[in-house]
């Protein structure tokens, strides 16, 4: 299997350009909201236990002031239908010990050794009349987290996130947990020698894909180089990643609640994983005093029926600011805020589109700037959807270039989005041939607002990446001329001309490229 690398946004100056500009005046969510919370984050993960179990027969056990022990509890905590408390190292609060028995609980097990849980701890539990617990422990969170994923059994998949920070795991527990598929820690640059023996182990029994979540700050590419399939779900910062998280598990967290944690603090969110799991719903984060665009735009993804978002934690957690932007009584100041825009990464699949003299194909360079775009797009509130997010055609049944591009068209028009992008390069029988051109067609219904959108595309896009620049031009390319909404496509540069291959290949280019874009729609919108 291939191995799938996904790129990063650059965003340190573009942050401080977005604060120069003014809120868009669109339609603010309004779902329902509730709250599970509890004075402490022990209180909390007991609310978070009554919401979700009348009974279990075993109660899964953590430290509630050190974080990775539980973070890696969801697969187990679905398997064995068991939810997870929180509780200090010196002994099992009192509080905890009425919820382990209100349960009907027959056995814990701690997760941890004796420094995250203390021998006190199994004498509370032993004094209470239940048996001796069981312990899943190793020298450190890495190697406690291989015993866990030990007990869970692997299904030829494993996920790796870093287990020194807290969010990356915790994003990815719900999907972790509905689909029993163990979460193994590393550093940021080294892989712990537990995890490393662990992927070693599970390649050797057989095919196995490694779900990287996180970007290279707190994954390193160079600690992946021993496996074989690896793919990565990143975003530019953890709010990023949380809502990529959400977009790829949609298939398998099919609930219409979905529960929203800090991304500031880990004690409230911990017990959340197995809730979301055991519910199949989703998870996704928030800053304490506002909601990042990001959580915004997958949470005004359309659906069939209302969602209802649960806030875990309370106002100290996640403020009631937050709660009225949900619920759609607080404007928020995002740029895009339910706008929604398509971007359609031209080919993929069996199209490769142009091919460079080097070898270089076109659909992977328009892939990897929709990825940019979309994380740019998002971070601002909007809806983003893509027509492909991976080497695949949208089109369903047997291939045609005519059914590709009536399925980009359809998914655009189904979903009544506000904007189409089409992402291309060019190419021409001189090499010498080079710059920048973006389309619009003036047979689009709406052909004098799809030209103003190539204008601006066009003018932000130069200003950017420096290429020559060829205007705007009018065709009836069938993407641009049967979508229903302002639409334009972006032949970015030349992957005929050597030196614009080289470019159009690189990532900080294609970086480039997807805020030049991003800029140029959002001097259409008049910023």
């Amino acid at each position: 299997m291939a191995r799938l690398k996904w790129g990063l946004i650059g965003m340190l100056v573009l942050v401080f350009w977005l604060g120069l500009q003014n809120p868009a005046n669109a339609s603010p969510l309004a779902l329902e909201t509730s709250r599970i919370s509890g004075v402490r984050q022990i209180d909390t993960a007991i609310e978070v236990s009554k919401t979700g179990w009348q009974h279990a027969n075993t109660v899964l056990l953590a430290n509630s002031d050190h974080f990775p022990d539980a973070l890696v509890a969801a697969p187990l905590s679905h398997q064995l239908d068991a939810p997870i408390l929180l509780t200090p190292a010196g002994g099992v609060d009192a509080k905890v010990m009425e919820e382990i028995k209100r349960l009907g609980a027959q056995q814990v097990i701690l997760l941890g050794g004796e420094v995250a849980l203390s021998p006190q701890v199994v004498a509370d539990i032993q004094n209470a009349g239940l048996s001796k617990p069981e312990r899943i422990a190793g020298y450190d969170q890495f190697e406690t987290a291989q015993k866990v994923a030990e007990r869970v059994g692997t299904k030829g998949q494993v996920i790796l996130a870093n287990g020194e920070q807290f969010p990356d795991a915790l994003a990815i527990s719900a999907y972790a947990g509905v689909t029993e598929t163990p979460i193994l820690l590393t550093s940021a640059k080294t892989m712990p020698a537990s995890t490393q023996q662990e992927l070693n182990s599970l390649q050797q029994k057989g095919d196995l894909n490694t779900l990287v979540v996180g970007g290279e700050a707190v994954v390193s590419g160079a600690t992946l180089s021993s496996l074989n399939s690896v793919q990565r779900i990143a975003g530019n910062d953890r709010y990023e990643t949380a809502a990529a998280v959400y977009e790829f598990a949609m298939d398998d967290l099919t609930a219409q609640t979905t529960y929203l944690v800090t991304g500031e603090n880990f004690p409230d969110a911990l017990a959340a994983g197995g809730l979301a799991a055991k519910q199949r719903a989703e998870i996704v984060m928030s800053q304490t005093a506002t909601l990042p665009g990001s959580t915004y735009s997958v949470l005004s993804r359309p659906t069939e029926s209302p969602l209802n978002v649960v806030i875990i934690g309370g106002t100290a957690v996640v403020t009631d600011q937050v709660k009225g932007i949900v619920q759609g009584d607080v404007q928020p100041a995002y740029l895009l805020a339910g706008y929604t825009v398509v971007v359609d990464p031209g080919h993929g699949g069996p199209d490769t589109g142009a091919i460079g003299a080097t070898g270089t194909y076109e659909k992977n360079n328009t892939l990897a700037v929709g990825l940019n775009l979309a994380g740019l797009l998002r971070s601002a509130g909007a809806q983003v959807i893509l027509t492909r997010s991976t080497d695949v055609t949208p089109a369903t049944g047997t291939y045609s270039e005519l059914s590709d591009l009536q399925a980009r068209t359809k998914i655009a028009n189904d979903q009544k989005a506000d904007l189409y992008i089409s992402l291309h390069n060019d190419s021409f029988s001189n090499p010498d041939a080079g710059g920048t051109t973006t389309y619009y067609s003036s047979s689009s219904p709406v052909a004098v607002q799809s030209k103003a959108l190539a204008t601006s595309i066009q003018s932000e896009l130069v200003k950017t990446i420096s290429l020559t620049n060829r205007g705007i031009k009018d065709a009836a390319f069938y993407v641009i001329k049967n979508t229903k909404m302002p639409a334009a496509l972006v032949e970015i540069g030349f992957i005929s001309n050597p030196t614009e291959e080289q470019l159009l290949g690189s990532s900080d280019f294609q970086r480039k490229a997807a805020l030049g874009i991003y800029r140029g729609i959002l001097k259409f919108k008049g910023y």
